[in-house]
């Protein structure tokens, strides 16, 4: 992608506004909008009112100067604040890029995420950094925002960083033990050390992939589970929640067979509901998995009382239209009274909103691209291990019958994680080498 042309778009969100921001990076972006922006220096950092001159076009304008290297594509930066019209925006960046064109300068209308690339490009973020921006701007929820934020802070890099640093010391003995043999103060690892250590370093990494969801398939849309034992009137709860016969509801117990989920509004937030099977021993299996994978879950029995509420859980006295005598201090809900149905929604919509900050966490915290470099260092880091666990009997010393394979999966594995974030140059790993030297050596 070229990185030295001068790029303009409309930086501001799509629609009118009061005011809208054109922004402009490169080499040449005082010499495009030298003739057109008058009553400011475009040389000195700060920001200052000006006027924007184009064709017959006169408008005042709230000029910010970011000269290079300071600044977000460490090219200088201008970005011009105007009327938010989305049509004089759009017309703004044609004149001007025609206007520079006509000039002969190298300037064009950027590209999607071409801002950040160079900022990415030159050395101002990393990749997941970058990944980080594109999750904030997606961001339709504070707790989706909170993740991309933790992203864009380096999180994932930050958290990887200790298995990388544990690679890097495995591929330097095992390259210590292949190139530098001969020397008896060289420490290299024996077979059993490697395979111990990596078999310990796969453990965390998967646990670390697992913690973790994906920016692209994740929607943070919190999930609320119906659960409790069979023909407790769940389903009938769930097709009253979401305002239709969804699932076949029947007075003969075990009738919901599978979980099954519809999205559904509340309060104005976005959920998907759950209806799980009865909670017995033939479908138990189906309602635990649905119960892992929620942020809430309503335990629905028509005669639940208080002692008997399940920890954890929003506990719902269901049927109370049939079980009136029913004392306790849970919500009582009859799926058909529609005073009961509001009460439920507003309880619902409160704990949600209690939860929804320690649920964010980590939830957006990789991408897709991410994801799969990380379960590409894992295969790597297996495929180590099955070598490492054929030992050369006759060299005690080095201890792997195929070291170079050992080395050549560990630096795939480093290079999968290196990806991440910034690749591991070589000379960190001959540091470590050189270090296992006895001093003169």
């Amino acid at each position: 992608m070229d990185t030295k042309s001068t790029i303009i778009a409309v930086a501001s969100p799509p629609g009118r506004s009061a005011r809208g921001l054109v922004r402009l990076s490169g080499e040449d972006v005082r010499s495009v909008l030298g003739p057109h922006c008058c009553g400011v220096d475009l040389s000195q950092r700060g920001i200052g009112a000006a006027r924007l001159s184009i064709r017959n076009w006169n408008l005042p304008v709230l000029c910010m100067c970011m000269p290079g290297p300071g600044s977000y594509t460490t090219q200088d930066v201008v970005e011009l604040q105007l009327p938010g019209n989305p049509l004089l925006l759009e017309r703004v960046v044609d004149e001007l890029v025609e206007s520079g064109v006509a000039r002969g300068l190298e300037v064009r209308r950027a590209l999607a995420g071409e801002f950040t690339f160079r900022a990415w490009h030159y050395g101002r973020l990393s990749l997941d950094q970058a990944e980080g921006v594109a999750a904030i701007i997606a961001a339709d929820s504070d707790a989706e925002l909170d993740a991309a934020q933790w992203a864009f802070s380096g999180g994932v890099a930050r958290d990887l960083e200790p298995h990388v640093e544990e690679l890097v010391c495995l591929l330097a003995r095992v390259e210590s033990g292949i190139d530098f043999s001969d020397e008896e103060d060289v420490v290299s690892i024996t077979a059993e050390d490697l395979a111990s250590s990596l078999r310990i370093l796969t453990k965390a990494l998967q646990g670390d992939l697992a913690a973790l969801h994906g920016i692209e398939s994740n929607d943070g849309v919190p999930r609320v589970v119906l659960r409790g034992p069979a023909n407790a009137g769940k389903s009938t709860l769930f097709n009253a929640l979401v305002g239709r016969d969804r699932v076949v509801t029947d007075s003969v117990g075990g009738t919901t067979r599978d979980a099954i989920a519809e999205a559904m509004s509340l309060d104005g937030m976005s959920i998907v509901l759950v209806d799980t099977p009865g909670d017995h021993v033939t479908t138990a299996e189906a309602a635990s998995t649905a119960e892992s994978e929620a942020d809430l879950v309503l335990w629905c029995d028509p005669s639940l009382v208080s002692d008997e509420t399940p920890e954890g859980v929003l506990a719902i006295r269901t049927k109370c239209d049939l079980h009136p005598g029913v004392e306790g201090d849970v919500l009582a809900v009859c799926a058909f009274d529609r005073a009961d149905l509001a009460r439920l929604r507003d309880c619902m919509a409160r704990v949600l909103a209690q939860r929804s900050r320690c649920a964010s966490g980590t939830g957006l915290a990789v991408s897709l691209r991410q994801r799969g470099l990380i379960e590409n260092a894992i295969a790597s880091m297996t495929s180590a291990h099955a070598i490492a666990s054929v030992a050369l009997p006759d060299s005690p010393t080095i201890g792997l019958a195929r070291p170079a394979e050992a080395a050549s999966m560990l630096r795939e594995a480093l290079d999968h994680l290196g990806a991440i974030a910034g690749q591991v140059p070589p000379d960190d790993v001959l540091d470590r080498v050189f270090a296992s030297f006895c001093v003169g050596k």
